[in-house]
Parts: C-alpha cells; structure tokens; sequence
C-alpha cells in the first residue's frame, strides 16, 4: 500500500466552522467532527485514508509547534510556567499547571536521546569547559528541599547539562573517565582526581585571576592594578587575535609571538612581589592563584583550542540562575534532569546560531508521530543537522 511521504499533505477536513458555529457547538456541548478524505494508492489501488498531522507523540493535544513554543517560552525566554499558565488563560486556554508540566515532561524524553548525543560528541572532543551552580530539588522524605548540583559541559559547538545531587569527586572522575583532552574549570580540589589519571590536561580561568587582583586594589591599590596591568596586556593581546579571526596555528604563532613575553615578566614580578606581602593580604592569595597554577591558567598560548577563561560557561549560567530564581526548586529529582535536557538543548542552539523554537518544531516533527517516515538517526536531528538542513 501506498504511504504519502513526509512532504504530503497528511489530512483536509470536509467541515468549516465559524466562530459563531463554533461556540453554538460549545455551548451545546457538541463534538465538533472532523472528516477525512479517502484517497486511493495508485500503486495497488486500495482505498486508504491520509494520515494525519505530525504530533509530537501518539494521542498528543498539541501539536509539534505549540510543544516548542512551551519549551522556548521557559527554557528561552525564561518564563515561569505559572505566568505562561495565566497568560494562556488570559486567550481563553485553561490548562491545568500538571498538563504544562507533562508536555514539559515529554518534551525533555524526546530529547533526551539527542542531548545523549551531544554528550557522546563532548566526551570524544579535544577540549570542553565545565562549571556548576546549585539547584534545589523536592525528594520524597525529606523535609525540606534539597541541595543539588547542575554542571555545564559544553565546547564551542555543544553544550549539556546534568544534575547530581552532590559536588562529590566520584561523579565527575566516573562521568569523564572516557575523555581524553584539556578540560577547562575552576581550581577545585574535585577535579585533582580527573587530571591525576593522565588522560585529562588541566586548563584555568583567567577571569577569576583578574577578579582576584581587582579585590585586591581596596588594600594594594598600586601593587594589585600593576600586576592586573599584565593581565589586562595579556587580554588586549587575545582581543587583537580575535578580532583577526585567528584559529588553529596562526592563532598559537600569535600567543606564542606576543603573549609568552607578557606572561614571562609577569612571572617575574610574581617571585618579586610575593615576599614584601603578608600571607594573608588578598593580593599574596591572588599571587599564590597564579604561581600555584600557572600551567593551568596559561596553557591557553600553546593550545589553540583552549579560550584565555572560562566565561562562556559562567554566562550560560547566567540563564539557569534566572531560570532558578523563577521556579525554585525542580519538582523532583527527574523534574531537575529533564530541565537539565531541555537547558543543554536551547544552549546548543545558543552557540550554534540556530533559532531555537524553530528546531525544536522541526525536531519534535521528526521524533514523534511521523518519525517512521522520516527515518532518520539521532545525529541527523540535532541543531547541526537542522542548520545544515534549512541553509
């Protein structure tokens, strides 16, 4: 039998209602019905009826398009589900606050296997950065809600998020046992058994050793803003290579060729300053900050792949701390890993360029109802894909 492809017209209905009509059969507590065409296929010549719309899963009230634009509204814009529940409201759509949170729900176990992907891609990349920040989670049992933790892994093409209930140093030592390059991240003591393993190269951020010197001017005015001078030499160099579009080997000619000297005589001035300060000013902990990870934090100048800081990962936060701020809490522990999924999602699209609803409608039209038409393996519905796809 004949089965219409994806670019066919699936269903047309034999029954127009007006606004009027409409609200009569509301009224009256009528079902509106919906006729389909029967067609029949030209290869056997059995009558058949067209499918139907695209929906994001089997027996869906929403379509694939509504179902993005709910989790662009919360996961993009930042809007609370509260607020969007009044909102729709206010258009005469009632919608219980659990029916918005089982689409949500759904939307995330659609996508799950696609941000499974983004992980599998960060794990056999070279270079990826990482940070965290709290989140609030209700566990049964407990009396109050719990303290967890969302990390950020993410490069320059992917981004993921995952949650844990703790800070421990297992977890993360277990979930980046396969990797194998230079990871970016702040100088916690949890990550030292990551890189004692050899598999993994360390590399800082420079952003919290110049914040380090900025705090230190309120007590070395002149000290702290000489040594934040070599920094803020070292960040002009970068700006400069930037801004030349330099990647790869013309990039490290370039750190090599003008930051190395910078870096060198700051090293100097480090060993010279260090012994006039006492142990506990703030400027001798700044100090200490660089002599104690130097490597790390200048690792940059001969890996082209590696960023001066770790400041696009902070700035992704930036969303979940707003995002947090509206919710709370995740309702559950599995409430946090899917916000977790759909955060990653909307990041991935963020540093990609890709225009998030419109993936999402795109995406959730090939991973739902009509997924056996198009066919299509996981890595041929990401948001590269989906950029490659609409050029």
């Amino acid at each position: 039998m004949h089965v219409p492809s994806a670019a066919e017209p699936r269903w047309t209905s034999s029954t127009s209602l007006s606004k009027k009509n409409f609200t009569s059969l509301k009224n009256t507590s009528v079902d509106a019905v919906v006729h389909r065409f029967t067609c029949r296929c030209r290869a056997c010549g059995e009558r058949t009826t067209l499918r139907s719309l695209p929906a994001p899963y089997e027996r869906s009230k929403v379509t694939c398009e509504w179902l993005a634009w709910l989790v662009y509204q919360k996961f993009w814009l930042l809007t609370p589900l509260d607020r969007i529940r009044r909102d729709l409201a206010e258009r005469s759509i009632p919608i219980a606050m659990s029916t918005l949170v089982t689409f949500i729900e759904r939307a995330a176990d659609l996508l799950s296997s696609i941000d499974g992907l983004h992980w599998k891609q960060l794990l056999a990349s070279a270079w990826m950065a990482t940070d965290g920040t709290g989140l609030k989670a209700l566990v049964p049992k407990l009396p109050t809600a719990h303290n967890g933790y969302v990390e950020l892994y993410r490069n320059r093409d992917v981004a993921v998020f995952q949650y844990e209930a703790d800070k421990s140093s297992a977890a993360v030592v277990a979930k980046l046992q396969p990797f194998c390059g230079t990871l970016t991240a702040d100088a916690e003591h949890r990550f030292n058994a990551v890189y004692a393993t050899g598999r993994v190269l360390e590399a800082g951020c420079n952003a919290h050793g110049r914040r380090k010197f900025r705090d230190a001017e309120d007590t070395q005015p002149v000290l702290a803003l000489e040594g934040g001078a070599f920094l803020g030499a070292i960040y002009g160099e970068e700006e400069k290579a930037q801004k030349l579009g330099l990647v790869g080997d013309p990039l490290r000619e370039y750190r090599q060729r003008c930051m190395r000297p910078i870096v060198q005589d700051f090293g100097r001035w480090l060993d010279a300053v260090e012994p006039t300060l006492l142990p506990s000013e703030p400027l001798a902990a700044a100090i200490r900050y660089y002599k104690n990870h130097r490597d790390a934090l200048f690792r940059f100048i001969d890996d082209p792949t590696v960023p001066i800081d770790n400041s696009p990962t902070e700035r992704e936060f930036q969303n979940v701390a707003k995002l947090r701020l509206n919710m709370l809490f995740a309702g559950s522990t599995e409430g946090a890993h899917r916000a977790c999924t759909l955060l990653g999602i909307v990041a991935t699209c963020r540093a990609q360029g890709v225009p998030a609803q419109a993936y999402l409608t795109w995406a959730f039209e090939r991973l739902g109802t009509h997924r056996d038409l198009f066919a299509l393996p996981f890595d041929q519905m990401t948001p590269a894909a989906f950029k490659i796809a609409t050029k």
